[in-house]
């Protein structure tokens, strides 16, 4: 089984962090689990990424340098624009329209005063019309 280098070094590091984070002291060659939620994965060697990692020189914190990728030109295609008279999907102008003909819209009931109160931690009196 063969392992590449980028993955045994960021593994190093990984357990470094975690003994240095949960105090556990870590001994060569021995495989630490102090934490056992993690997010953490090995990026394969044909990710097309220059990912490099580091660790902080009092042992408290992991780097990671992603720099963005220079991407050529000819490997990128245009955003399509579609013309928007031969358009036919929605319009914002449409979808608020059919948002507003909505059968809840229509119902001029609106919410009641217990579940506006419910809604903002409110008392009943909050609610009620204040005569002038």
């Amino acid at each position: 089984m063969a392992t590449s280098l980028r993955a045994v070094w960021s593994s190093c590091l990984w357990m470094r962090s975690i003994a240095a984070y949960k105090q556990v002291p870590l001994r060569v060659g021995a495989v630490c689990h102090a934490c056992h939620k993690s997010t953490y994965s090995v990026l394969p060697e044909d990710y097309n990424c220059k990912v490099e990692l580091a660790l902080t020189s009092d042992s408290k914190t992991i780097v990671c340098y992603h720099p963005s990728l220079e991407i050529p030109y000819e490997h990128t295609q245009p955003v399509p624009r579609p013309d928007p008279v031969s358009n036919k999907e929605e319009t914002l102008d449409q979808v608020l329209k059919s948002r507003l003909n909505e059968e809840e819209l229509k119902n001029d009931r609106g919410l009641t005063i217990e579940e506006l109160s419910k809604m903002f931690y409110t008392t009943k009196h909050r609610w009620y019309p204040v005569g002038q």
